[in-house]
């Protein structure tokens, strides 16, 4: 296997007797802002970050469930993933016409009192959102405890009001199937939504994001959500970092569609990589992320990912975070800097329809059945590729 020059300089340390742990690299979450989570707890972490609920996130109106300074096995990551730009829009207009929505107001979910706001072993059910009860075509379900359930198992001291359920899902029988995940829910008025990060011991990442509505408000016109996730890796530190789509590098920023097959020349995968020791990671669209951009047929959202520069405190298109003002412009964004050994920051959407009866596509007969109320998660698999330094284990 290829060393890279680090990994063989802490062989000659850890020969010297010096500790790996010593030599890897650790969040400061005093600078970086929030809350340390290391995990597992005990023995030597596979993942440290901060994490900081929807009421503390970063950007104009917040940007949801937010972890900085990622680091896997002693190596960073990220400097921040949260998702800072969140939009609803309906159909030709009507009901509500579009909303850009905001990101930083709790909401209540359920969470057994081990994993509330600190790492631990789920208790009798796993963290529950809006979201995932919501499976009924038209039957909303409020927030925790819920309703509408029957039967419900859960009540009042089950719910979570403000903050993250973070859960050790441990996995003894095969430990490359552990993960640690964060949950939490934030409302826009009617709307719950619901996000988390799943963090695995072989190094993937899986960030989901679920839409729901607490009480059917506009269950009756078809709309559209779009959730922008902001993805700032700093792979091994902020410099020479480099974006590749199917392979090809860009050398300035980009916008792009997603394709499955890579047909037409859409890429259907992104590489985020250090340029001078060529590990990273590489980002592949989820199973339910293929709803078209701009399937409204309104222009307000014209790609599914962006590649750009990283600019301090840009988080989004806009300065502000105007509740009627409806078009996400990537150019805003993606403007042709420099995108070659250098920060680097990814934008990722992934939209969904909730569509209504004898509606869409079309009226009458040809409409698909409504299931404006089935709430639906996206979300994209973040895996890891090239020869990563060996800080600690499986050393050779």
């Amino acid at each position: 296997m290829k060393k890279y020059p680090l990994a063989r300089g802490l062989a000659l340390l850890f020969l010297a007797g010096l500790s790996f742990d010593l030599l890897a690299a650790h969040p400061n979450c005093a600078v970086s802002g929030g809350t340390l989570l290391k995990w597992p707890a005990t023995g030597t972490p596979i993942w440290e970050m901060c994490w900081l609920p929807p009421s503390q996130s970063s950007g104009v109106q917040g940007s949801g469930l937010e972890v900085r300074d990622v680091h896997y096995k002693g190596i960073l990551v990220a400097k921040r993933f949260h998702s800072p730009i969140l939009f609803a829009e309906y159909r030709n207009g009507a009901g509500g016409n579009c909303y850009r929505d905001w990101k930083d107001t709790n909401a209540r979910f359920a969470a057994t009192p081990s994993v509330r706001n600190v790492l631990g072993v789920p208790g009798t059910f796993l963290a529950t959102t809006t979201c995932d009860v919501s499976s009924s075509a038209t039957t909303s379900h409020g927030t925790c405890p819920f309703n509408n359930l029957s039967p419900n198992p859960f009540v009042n001291a089950d719910c979570l009001s403000s903050g993250v359920a973070i859960e050790d899902r441990t996995n003894a029988e095969n430990p490359d199937e552990s993960y640690v995940l964060l949950t939490t829910q934030y409302s826009a008025s009617w709307y719950q939504y619901a996000s988390r990060f799943a963090f695995y011991a072989n190094g993937d990442i899986n960030p989901e994001f679920g839409y729901g509505n607490s009480d059917g408000t506009y269950n009756t016109v078809t709309h559209w959500h779009h959730n922008y996730w902001r993805l700032d890796f700093d792979i091994d530190g902020a410099a020479h970092d480099q974006i590749a789509a199917n392979g090809v590098l860009k050398s300035t920023e980009f916008t792009d569609t997603r394709s499955l097959t890579g047909a037409g020349g859409s890429p259907s995968y992104w590489d985020i990589t250090d340029g001078v020791t060529g590990f990273g990671y590489r980002i592949v669209s989820g199973a339910n992320d293929y709803t078209p951009a701009n399937e409204s047929g309104r222009g307000f959202h014209m790609v599914d990912v962006i590649g750009s520069h990283f600019i301090n405190n840009e988080y989004s298109d806009k300065a502000n975070n105007s509740l009627s003002d409806c078009q996400m412009v990537a150019t805003n964004i993606a403007n042709g800097e420099n995108l070659v050994d250098t920060d680097v920051v990814f934008y990722y959407t992934a939209s969904v329809r909730d569509s209504t009866a004898n509606n869409w596509p079309t009226s009458g007969s040809g409409a698909i059945p409504q299931d404006s109320m089935v709430c639906k998660k996206v979300g994209p698999m973040i895996t890891p590729i090239g020869d990563w330094p060996i800080f600690r284990d499986d050393f050779e």
